[in-house]
């Protein structure tokens, strides 16, 4: 293999690694994580409300009225601001957790409520036997879990589960910012039945703005596929350029061609299968799946292109060829 096959080569590895980059900068992306990192999802929304009405009036009614729904809650103190709040009628969005664990929904159906800490939490906390209990007034609280470190907000705050029959359900709504995440026509009638505005949370204002912020990523994706390709098409130039020179004919330049071919395409390969171990160990991906595709489909359209120049060029020159004689 010749010097200019050896830096055509390169070509497909340098698209290759910039995919894989590319592709590790959108999946540890700032607008994924703003939403992790505060458990809920594109869909929430907030409103506030005069009504007198308990949390736990307030949850039987949307048991009752919302029960085939999925629905979760963060009740935001008003008076308590580091004091949030949470409910969930199915299944739980999980915060990732340093030590411990997050709620689960069975935490909301009995009369205990229990919590979890921010690693920047100022509470009074009781150790007893190396268990944790935030105290406030004379109610104790377990700690389950306590939260990781996210840089995208503040980690001050701690939140304790609520349910119909728990303490935390005594409170009045309108002392507190009810945060629901759900579908938006469930919000918006619930909204309605409290003659309530419903607003878009700022962490989801900002990720709305965050989440364009890979359309960049995603062009450059597609540069370095398109270098790939280049580089293939350029390749199979090489090959119609060497075949030409072997002067062979039939059945011996199709083999010549095609043993040619498949040890580049192998060759490719390999270089995929190289960029993939690189970034196993090197970048951040939610699952490694999505980084086996696209090495996958980048290789695949890199070695289509290079049959279709190989084929074009070897069925322009029959045509020339045929036109001769």
């Amino acid at each position: 293999m010749n010097y200019k096959k050896i830096l055509l080569l390169l070509l497909p590895l340098i698209a290759f690694l910039g995919m894989g980059t590319m592709l590790s900068n959108i999946e540890s992306g700032y607008a994924d994580e703003l939403l992790e990192a505060h458990g809920l999802t594109n869909n929430t929304r907030f409103f506030r409300t005069d009504s007198s009405q308990s949390i736990s009036s307030f949850l039987q009614y949307l048991n009752k009225k919302y029960r085939h729904h999925q629905i979760q809650l963060h009740f935001d103190n008003n008076y308590e601001k580091d004091q949030v709040l949470v409910w969930a009628n199915h299944s739980v969005r999980s915060l990732p957790t340093e030590t411990g664990r997050y709620f689960s929904p069975d935490d909301f159906e009995g009369h205990i409520s229990f919590a979890v800490l921010g690693p920047a939490t100022k509470v009074d906390l009781l150790n007893v036997q190396n268990n944790k209990y935030i105290v406030l007034g004379q109610n104790y609280y377990s700690v389950i879990g306590e939260f990781k470190n996210y840089p995208q907000v503040k980690m001050n705050k701690y939140y304790l589960s609520t349910g119909i029959d728990q303490p935390t359900a005594k409170g009045q709504l309108k002392d507190y910012r009810i945060v629901v995440d759900g579908t938006p026509n469930v919000i918006n009638k619930i909204a309605r039945h409290y003659r309530a505005k419903v607003h878009i949370p700022s962490f989801v204002q900002k990720h709305h703005k965050a989440r364009w912020l890979v359309l960049p990523d995603i062009l450059l994706c597609l540069a370095c596929l398109l270098f790939g390709v280049v580089g293939n098409v350029l390749l199979a130039i090489v090959i119609k350029r060497q075949a030409t020179l072997t002067r062979l004919h039939g059945d011996l330049l199709r083999n010549w061609v095609i043993n040619r071919s498949v040890r580049l395409i192998m060759i490719e390969g390999l270089l995929a299968l190289l960029t993939y171990l690189f970034f196993r160990w090197h970048a951040f991906y939610s699952t490694y799946g999505s980084l086996i595709a696209v090495l996958i489909l980048g290789w695949i359209i890199c070695v289509i292109m290079f049959g279709i120049t190989l084929w074009h060029s070897f069925r322009k020159d029959k045509k020339v060829v045929e036109i001769t004689d």
